[in-house]
């Protein structure tokens, strides 16, 4: 049966539920918490603390239950500044775009990877190779040594060594602080396995407050991407005519995929788009798409964002590259951040307020409406600023007004944002805002009943979503500041 939703605003109290406290004890400058919010992995198991290289855990909201990760064996001296992300893409060995073993068959395909879960329900998209264009679920896998993946439905032919697949099986990235080095690995759910990263391209000195963000191509409630279409006669080798009009370079930065039709299953980083709606690749197409190729707009899933160290410094990785570069902003951010930064990335906004991308957002003229193109991020400080990254620009909005700009934030802050939300908690006040992306407001959410302890940098907020059919519940996950306890909120 499906679940029935009633819960009316004023009418309905936010009451807080106690959850099994940490078992880390919380008390580490520079933990933090992660967890899934894409929707695409079949389990609520999928929230992650790190409270140091060796104390990393895994929470399972259905069980409400904590287990212990391996050692990260990363590098740098964990402090302030650790942050990190949750992707719900696999990467073993830091790779997400996997290749068979060998030849399997349309419904197996033989992997040289030690897998030590049960994967069953996980995506699998193949996007070169044999089979290209081929999307199906995981029904089942060997465990241990050279597993074997089943998936379904079957495909047109064998699965093979020409194959590249990605299986949307989650990993953890986590990046160290240190002042003489750092470090940054992931670990990945599959395989339970960590590797390290590259750290080349970033100080050697990375602490105060910092933030990871990534703009994976799948976000929760927005399978189908933000610009769905069939593309146009005339498409060349570098390029993809939509058919539609966008604003100049609106779609910089982000990644387009050829669903169906001629080209079916390419993925590139779109590097510009003209006004009339011809997207231009940076990486030649292998197939070159036509008037039949259907086309999906979508995050990129091959970045990250690093952005803090007291700072207004901001980093970008390529997994397919593992390596980092250093951004050079049309308009560097006004002033460095300090404690208490946040960084969100807006990828969900369903209010009819923000609902075209070649309208200026009311309270601005140089922000759009425009799903995934905007990093939100407070400088902390003890200060009430907000600043806006443009990811398809490559320029900051500095010091954007917003309602009741009155608050401040420093040590101690967190924040988490969901379907066109940023969640903050501040400081060690217990005192837990909303922010609305579409009325550009800050609104008071609830009161976190549980005593804080001394305010420490790093994330402690995450949130889970329980699906049923159509119906879809949240709730807000907040660890207080050097406490255990962990406590949660039905999000009304």
């Amino acid at each position: 049966m499906t679940t029935t939703i009633n819960l009316r605003k004023m009418l309905h109290r936010k009451s807080a539920e106690y959850c099994a406290p940490n078992p880390a004890g919380n008390t580490a400058a520079g933990a933090f918490i992660v967890s899934d919010k894409s929707n695409m992995i079949p389990t609520h198991d999928i929230a992650y603390y790190v409270g140091g290289a060796s104390a990393i855990w895994n929470y399972n909201a259905d069980q409400d239950a904590w287990v212990q990760l391996p050692n990260s064996g990363a590098t740098g001296t964990f402090a302030a500044g650790a942050c990190g992300e949750f992707r719900c893409l696999s990467a073993p060995a830091g790779i997400i775009d996997l290749t068979p073993s060998g030849t399997g068959t349309t419904s197996t395909i033989p992997t040289s990877l030690t897998i030590t879960r049960n994967i069953e329900g996980c995506k699998v998209r193949v996007h070169v190779g044999t089979n290209i264009g081929y999307e199906g679920t995981v029904v089942s896998n060997t465990l241990g040594a050279n597993a074997t993946i089943t998936v379904t439905p079957a495909a047109s032919s064998a699965f093979d060594s020409t194959t590249r697949y990605r299986v949307h099986g989650g990993s953890l990235w986590f990046m160290n602080a240190g002042t003489t080095a750092v470090g940054f690995s992931v670990y990945d759910r599959m395989t339970n396995t960590w590797t390290a990263r590259s750290v080349t391209g970033l100080p050697t000195a990375w602490g105060t407050d910092a933030q990871l963000v990534s703009t994976p191509g799948h976000v929760s409630n927005n399978a189908t991407g933000f610009v769905n279409g069939t593309a146009i006669a005339g498409a060349t080798s570098t390029t993809l005519p939509t058919g539609k009009t966008f604003l100049l370079n609106a779609w910089a930065n982000y990644q387009v995929r050829i669903k169906s039709g001629t080209g079916l299953g390419q993925i590139r980083t779109i590097s510009s788009n003209t006004t009339p709606g011809v997207l231009t690749v940076s990486v030649a197409w292998t197939v070159t798409p036509d008037a039949t190729s259907v086309y999906v707009i979508e995050g990129n899933d091959d970045y990250f964002y690093l952005l803090g160290n007291a700072s207004v410094a901001m980093y970008r990785y390529s997994i397919s590259g593992n390596s980092w570069s250093t951004l050079a902003p049309t308009a560097a951010r006004a002033a460095v951040t300090g404690a208490g930064m946040t960084a969100d990335w807006i990828d969900n906004v369903s209010s009819s307020l923000w609902n075209q991308d070649a309208a200026p957002v009311h309270y601005s003229t140089t922000l759009f409406k425009q799903n995934g193109r905007y990093i939100y991020s407070w400088r902390g400080a003890a200060g009430n600023v907000l600043d806006v990254y443009d990811i398809a620009a490559n320029t900051w909005i500095s010091g954007v007004a917003y309602g009741q700009q009155t608050e401040t934030f420093t040590t101690g802050s967190s924040s988490v944002d969901l379907h066109g939300y940023v969640y903050i908690q501040k400081d060690a006040t217990g005192r837990i805002f909303r922010f609305d992306v579409a009325n550009n407001v800050l609104e008071p959410f609830v009161l976190n009943p549980v005593p804080q302890g001394a305010a420490v940098a790093g994330d402690k907020m995450f949130m889970t979503t329980y699906k049923d059919d159509a119906a879809e519940i949240n709730f807000l996950y907040t660890l207080g500041n050097t406490r255990p306890e962990l406590t949660r909120w039905l999000v009304i």
